[in-house]
């Protein structure tokens, strides 16, 4: 199926209505005065006030301690009616110092009242104090003080509407960073749709507390020059994970937005009970995001600047991947290279890959240093190529000197590949130049003993010598395999690493498998 041709799949188009945001959550309101009289004429004053239907929620102190502990146990105050002489005659000033300074409480509104202000006198408490608002306690009329109310109110939410936008584009730039964690392209899908039920479920309420996550339905089909198959999914499209989108687009309104899609590479668009998400890479694979459930602004405004990240890194992985499958094609191609210029020695590198490959997941090697060895591993002797063909297919014993000349393969290898930046490459010139190091500080180039010599050169060890000896060459016959189990605990301590050889001894049986596999 292909969006730019016309689509076999019909899909319904039926759409839910919005579920309505919740509204009237109460403003939490401080009155923080000793004097009881004033808390009941706040009250009775402020009983019918609401802001965009959200009403009021008091909570009454007597003294600076007791408000302190208030705020403590609330962050979520939105304004302080304080008196200023309380308990001491400086309790309002140092509660607005704790909740300043020690609580770094900057969103609460504080209205600063006094009854005496020869105390705390204005200028003087406006330019020290981080208050919002000073008032003598004689002229609060009744009206003066809702009006108060209102500017307090109103500056409370629109801070806490800059917090939440600025959370949650920490939310999208923290969930972004994750996009470069990912090896392979279901990982990174199911990444992504994790990371979007996150923001999905951010919650731009400014007066409770985020909602518990919840599991949200949606998923991402994937399509490259086929049909779309569905490669990530949560909720109830679990079950449709590896499937053809066709199995679920009756289901969903596509119809639709499949029309609108045309020739963009980029296009969104919020359905009223769905949100779906298009992009076409610059490699000609298509993408299509499927969440379940109406957006409110924030969720959707977030999760757009979060797609558009997403394309980036998308790009990027794909750019990698392809990257990678070129190099492991030319690493194949090297390998046989090498291996053909003797038909004994034809599988040879495959069955060397493969061995590594069941020793790095037995030793609990990451996953990146199983395929940079199992790839490293097929040029170990790519410095062969600079071996004339009459001392390397010489069928008897070669003198001293063509034993040293030959030596040289493991320098030549080297320096073939030591320029290189890409670890898979640096990993194989480092197996080049040490496969031939001994454990007992006994082989070549360099005498490296015990671990002075890498991981990966000592497992090489043990797999060439173990390959070389159960295969025939052009110089011996293969060896019965009793006979090259016995060799090789031969050279425990002295060729091969004591622990490397009980790993390799481990997965005895399926070496044997791939033996039979991967013969000449």
């Amino acid at each position: 199926m292909n969006s730019k041709s016309s689509h076999p799949i019909r899909f319904a188009s039926s759409r839910k209505k919005a579920e309505p945001v919740p509204a009237g959550y109460s403003y939490k309101i401080i009155i923080a005065d000793d004097d009881s009289d004033v808390h009941t004429v706040t009250k009775m004053v402020l009983k019918d006030f609401h802001l965009e239907g959200s009403k009021l929620e008091f909570i009454d102190t007597y003294s600076g301690f007791e408000t302190m502990k208030i705020m403590r146990e609330n962050p979520d105050i939105a304004v302080i009616l304080l008196d200023v002489v309380m308990e001491e005659d400086t309790s309002g000033l140092k509660v607005v110092e704790y909740v300043r300074n020690h609580l770094r409480n900057s969103m609460t509104r504080i209205i600063l009242k006094t009854g005496q202000p020869g105390v705390a006198p204005e200028e003087k408490v406006i330019v020290e104090y981080d208050i919002n608002d000073y008032r003598a306690k004689s002229e609060l009329t009744a009206q003066k003080f809702i009006t108060t109310m209102y500017t307090a109110l109103r500056n409370y939410r629109d801070l806490k509407k800059l917090d939440i936008h600025k959370k949650g584009l920490e939310k999208v730039i923290e969930s972004s960073a994750d996009f470069y964690n990912h090896e392979n392209l279901r990982s990174f899908f199911s990444g992504l749709l994790n990371q979007l039920n996150g923001i999905r479920n951010f919650s731009d309420n400014t007066f409770m507390a985020t909602k518990e996550f919840q599991q949200e339905n949606g998923f991402i089909a994937y399509n490259l020059k086929e049909d779309y198959h569905i490669i990530a999914a949560t909720g109830k499209y679990e079950a449709y994970v590896q499937k053809p989108l066709q199995a679920v687009a009756n289901a969903i309104p596509l119809e639709d937005f499949f029309g609108q899609i045309k020739e963009n590479r980029f296009f969104y668009h919020s359905y009223d009970s769905c949100f779906i998400g298009y992009y076409r890479g610059f490699h000609g694979s298509e993408n299509l995001i499927y969440l379940e459930g109406a957006l409110n602004d924030l969720n959707e405004n977030l999760i757009r600047i979060f797609l558009t990240n997403y394309t980036f890194a998308f790009d990027r992985l794909f750019m990698n991947r392809n990257m990678m499958e070129a190099m492991e094609s030319i690493i194949l191609m090297l390998g046989g290279t090498i291996e053909n210029r003797d038909e004994e020695t034809g599988y040879h590198v495959q069955r060397v890959s493969k061995i590594l490959g069941l020793m790095a997941e037995k030793s609990e090697k990451s996953k990146v240093f199983h395929d940079d060895l199992t790839l490293a591993g097929i040029i170990h002797d790519i410095g062969k190529i600079a071996i004339s063909d009459s001392i390397l297919l010489k069928p008897g014993k070669l003198t001293k000197e063509e034993f040293e000349y030959i030596k040289k393969h493991t320098t030549v290898g080297h320096n073939i590949l030591k320029e290189s930046s890409i670890p898979t490459i640096r990993m194989a010139a480092e197996i080049a130049l040490h496969h031939h190091e001994k454990w007992d500080g006994t082989g070549y180039p360099h005498g490296l003993k015990g671990e002075e010599i890498s991981w990966e050169s000592r497992a090489v060890a043990i797999v060439d010598v173990y390959d070389a000896l159960y295969n025939k060459r052009c110089y011996k016959e293969a060896w019965q395999k009793e006979k090259v189990y016995a060799y090789l605990e031969e050279q425990r301590g002295k060729a091969f690493d004591p622990r490397m050889l009980d790993l390799f001894m481990e997965l005895k049986e399926k070496i044997e498998d791939i033996q039979k596999t991967y013969s000449d």
